[in-house]
């Protein structure tokens, strides 16, 4: 028996039709019409709050607008042609009718309509109802021209599939019925093929998973949508109208069939409820309204715990209706065809397995409840083929009824034990086999650590997917980005190939973020949790210390690469002790690109390969050479002179030589050799000391960079990043040198709002900005007129310890906000400190920036100003929140 999902909120038997309605649509007037919608919205929002069955209320939304039409159809005098009718189709035709549902609408005729008065008729019509203000689709048709037009999309067809009557003549609907009966375009096997590539085509779009942080209630996979399916090939060609006929034809058995319907209420309670909490048409349920679906459907309203029962509820719904849906399909295809493919013989794999084309069955259907282990290797004979890509609908069922009979976890036998370790050690396992046990919830039901993060949801816009299903595709990305030809993975698939044990790899990407949600440091635990599993699996003592290293540290290389200054040397020393070696390094880094990959598919970009890169090499580079032996920077910097001379004229030595002795060595260090000849190249030409020199660069897949040279007087970082505010472009990082006379140079590295270069042919409206900023006062009152925003991010403000007796780091994690980088530079510029270093990191809705800042005079801050700084910024930044 399954697990029964409920909703908290009374659910009482009781038919809406027993309640009375009092503004029925009497006088066919706009006014009246708005007035009777409006009143009957309030009435079903009253009805749905009191707990009335829910599919009684869609029904009565349905018979409410039949009623409200055929008024309108007949006060239009329609009514009086014999030759036409009005019908329902779609949803409005099966009578799922949701408070802010399109409501879809045809009016066919027998031939096509000629008189005049009769087609303005129809005008006057429609456009009365567009007035009401109603979601209105329509479409005016004689039958001949319906039929043909459902030849040419399969969707016309599938919405004919449900429609009902309205007003007119029933003759004309009937005549329209068998025509499209008799109409043969659409053999059975042609529909089937097109319902069934439009399902995958449509889990495509939503990357093949139900487990987003913000779903569509109706076209995610395993939703409303995927019963839909189901229920339009069984009615097609079966003539099944109603979601009963799929217990009647056998496609489900009574089990099955009551936990569809119970999967089916609770979507249309999120669905309703989403439709009464936001008044609008809209099937997504966002982070900020599942709050409200949550408290409407009486999970309670105390902070996230009653969001993330919600979402709990609903991945479970989703993973069941998978489920459900892929063995119907299966037997609706066999039931239609004959088989499943073309290649659909048994091969027998072993005494226990067989394959049936691309899906595994099993030779004994009692074989999972005489054999828990078999559960496990169905799985592993998965990994070892990597033309099966799914359960059979026997054996699905099978797995199903036994994982629910399980009466202990299954990682306490210890051959399942010895299963899953060999799983963890298969190539294919990593984008199939995992996959598959986590959709069918054999993870959870091998061990509770992750039956606890099964649908917990990640409460930020930085995610896109739940915990379970992000580390899914954490081990994903670890097979595909290996495979993948896009010049931002080189470097992934270069250490990939140099890692000697994969397996460690693999086991510390299954368990990274294992002990979400239990309190404390979720790394932290998980280390811990990390060597309890390896210890209890059999690992070696070297492979157990390094996975239970990798879930320590999985956060590290992330946090170093882009929130500190990674051309510091200091930085990247520590980073080394802490990485220790090369092999170390290689897992860190792929563990880190395949979990900021998996965390958001657009969060991986060539400004982040950038700095990654950067700091892997600058780290490789320490360990190879060693602790004891550092680098000496006064020869990095000679170097990095020797090579900019190369691009520069030879007339200009010294020239040259003068401007540079008024660098600062670390200048030499954070810049390329190539930059600073860009530098020099055009601070020796620029001869307008009074007016700032602004020049900019593109450089391909990473970003613009601005290149500014100003007096010290007119200089101001808080004008220009708010100028790049006003035009929403995102700055990356930035770094400020001052030279001893009085000049300052300052470089940002920006994309635009869509990670992009900014436009070549734009780039001197920019610069007529950064011009005006800088000479005139900016107005920052802008920037606290924020829209308000649904999450509240606290703000942390710390002050870094530091090896530098010249600057005081800080690292400031807020909400980020329209000109967030203005406002922080406007408050440095009220304490007369100066940024020499900002590195800027955007994560969903929260914004971790760096900065390293010294006085005015170019000195650290003392105690006191750290603590006046902080006060301010945590004036101004608190606002945000508000």
């Amino acid at each position: 028996m399954y697990e029964i999902i409920t909703v908290p909120r009374l659910e009482i038997s009781l038919d809406i039709e027993d309640r009375y309605f009092d503004t029925p649509f009497v006088n066919v007037s706009i006014e009246d019409g708005r007035k009777s919608i409006s009143a009957y919205h309030d009435f079903l929002c009253q009805a749905f709050a009191e707990g009335y069955n829910i599919q009684s209320l869609l029904f009565s939304y349905s018979d409410f607008i039949d009623d409200l039409l055929s008024k309108i159809y007949s006060h239009f005098n329609l009514d009086t042609y014999t030759d036409i009718a009005l019908l329902a189709v779609g949803g409005f035709g099966r009578r799922e009718l949701f408070l802010m549902s399109d409501i879809d609408i045809l009016v066919v005729s027998a031939e096509e309509i000629t008189d005049e008065t009769c087609k303005d008729r129809i005008e006057n019509f429609i456009s009365f109802l567009w007035d009401l203000k109603l979601d209105l689709g329509s479409a005016v048709r004689s039958v001949a021209q319906t039929v043909e037009n459902s030849r040419l999309d399969i969707t016309v067809k599938t919405n004919l599939l449900e429609t009902h009557f309205i007003a007119g003549s029933e003759h004309i609907y009937n005549e329209l019925l068998n025509a499209l009966e008799q109409d043969n375009f659409w053999d059975t096997r042609k529909f089937l093929k097109g319902k069934l590539n439009e399902q995958v085509a449509r889990h495509h779009s939503y990357k093949d998973t139900g487990y987003n942080l913000e779903p569509d209630i109706k076209n995610n996979p395993g939703c409303l949508r995927d019963i839909q399916v189901m229920q339009w090939i069984a009615n097609f060609h079966f003539k099944a109208k109603t979601i009963d006929d799929m217990l009647n034809l056998g496609f489900l058995n009574r089990s099955e069939f009551d936990e569809l319907v119970v999967c089916r209420n609770f979507l249309w309670h999120i669905r309703y409820a989403l439709h009464v909490a936001t008044q609008r048409h809209g099937d997504r349920l966002t982070l900020d309204r599942q709050i409200a679906v949550a408290s409407l459907l009486g999970y309670g309203d105390d902070g996230n715990r009653p969001v993330e029962k919600l979402m709990r509820s609903f991945y479970r719904t989703v993973r069941r209706i998978r489920e459900l849906n892929s063995m119907a399909l299966q037997l609706e295809t066999v039931r239609i065809t004959g088989h499943l493919g073309d290649d659909d013989e048994p091969e027998y794999l072993n005494s226990y397995f067989l394959r049936r084309g691309p899906l595994i069955d099993i030779a004994d259907p009692d074989i999972f409840m005489q054999d828990p282990q078999k559960m496990l290797e169905v799985f592993y004979e998965i990994s070892k083929h990597d033309n099966i890509l799914g359960l059979h609908v026997n054996c699905l069922r099978q797995l199903r009824e036994a994982r629910r009979r399980l009466p202990i976890y299954l990682f306490e036998i210890p051959e399942c034990r010895a299963t899953l370790k060999k799983i963890l050690n298969e190539r294919n396992a990593l984008n199939t086999t995992l996959p598959l046990m986590h959709d069918h919830r054999i993870l959870s039901a091998y061990m509770p650590q992750w039956e606890r993060i099964e649908g917990q949801s990640q409460f930020d816009m930085f995610h896109m997917y739940s915990v379970d299903e992000h580390t899914i595709r954490v081990l994903k990305n670890i097979c595909d980005l290996n495979e993948n030809d896009n010049s931002i993975f080189a470097l992934f698939k270069n250490v990939y190939n140099q890692i000697a044990d994969v397996e460690i790899l693999n086991v510390a990407a299954f368990l990274h973020d294992i002990a979400k949600g239990t309190g404390g440091h979720h790394a932290v635990e998980g280390a811990k949790e990390a060597l309890y599993f390896c210890q209890l699996h059999g690992y070696t003592q070297y492979q157990t210390q390094f996975i239970s290293f990798l879930v320590l540290k999985h956060l590290l290389m992330s946090s170093t690469a882009q929130r500190r200054d990674i051309n510091d040397p200091n930085i990247v020393n520590s980073f080394a002790r802490e990485v220790e070696d090369e092999d170390h390094l290689n897992c860190l880094y792929c563990l880190t690109v395949a979990d900021i990959t998996a965390t958001n598919d657009r969060e991986w970009t060539s400004w982040k390969d950038s700095i990654f890169r950067q700091l892997y090499f600058a780290t490789r580079q320490v360990l190879r050479q060693g602790f004891e032996n550092p680098r000496d920077m006064s020869l990095h910097v000679k170097e990095n002179q020797q090579i900019a001379l190369r691009h520069l004229p030879k007339n200009r030595i010294k020239e040259i030589s003068a401007l540079w002795s008024g660098f600062e060595n670390t200048y030499f260090i954070h810049y390329s050799a190539f930059e600073i000849a860009w530098h020099t190249r055009n601070i020796l030409e620029f001869n307008n000391k009074d007016k700032p020199l602004i020049l900019f660069a593109q450089h391909a897949d990473i970003g613009t960079e601005v290149l500014i040279i100003s007096n010290n007087k007119i200089f101001n970082f808080a004008s220009i990043v708010l100028a790049m505010a006003y035009r929403k472009l995102n700055v990356q990082s930035a770094q400020i040198m001052r030279k001893n006379d009085n000049f300052t140079l300052c470089t940002i590295k920006f994309q635009t709002q869509h990670g992009g270069l900014y436009e070549s042919d734009r780039l001197h409206l920019l610069r007529n900005s950064l011009y005006d900023s800088l000479h005139n006062q900016p107005k920052y009152d802008v920037l606290f007129a924020h829209v308000k925003s649904p999450f509240k991010v606290p703000t942390v403000i710390t002050f870094l310890p530091t090896k530098s007796a010249k600057n005081t780091c800080l690292e400031i994690s807020t909400l980020d906000t329209h000109g967030l980088l203005a406002k922080i530079g406007m408050v440095f510029n009220r304490c007369n400190c100066q940024i020499v270093t900002a590195r800027i990191t955007t994560t969903g809705e929260r914004a971790d920036d760096f900065f390293s800042i010294t006085t005015d005079e170019g000195l650290p801050l003392s105690q006191p100003l750290q603590d006046k700084l902080q006060k301010e910024l945590y004036k101004v930044l608190e606002l945000n929140n508000t």
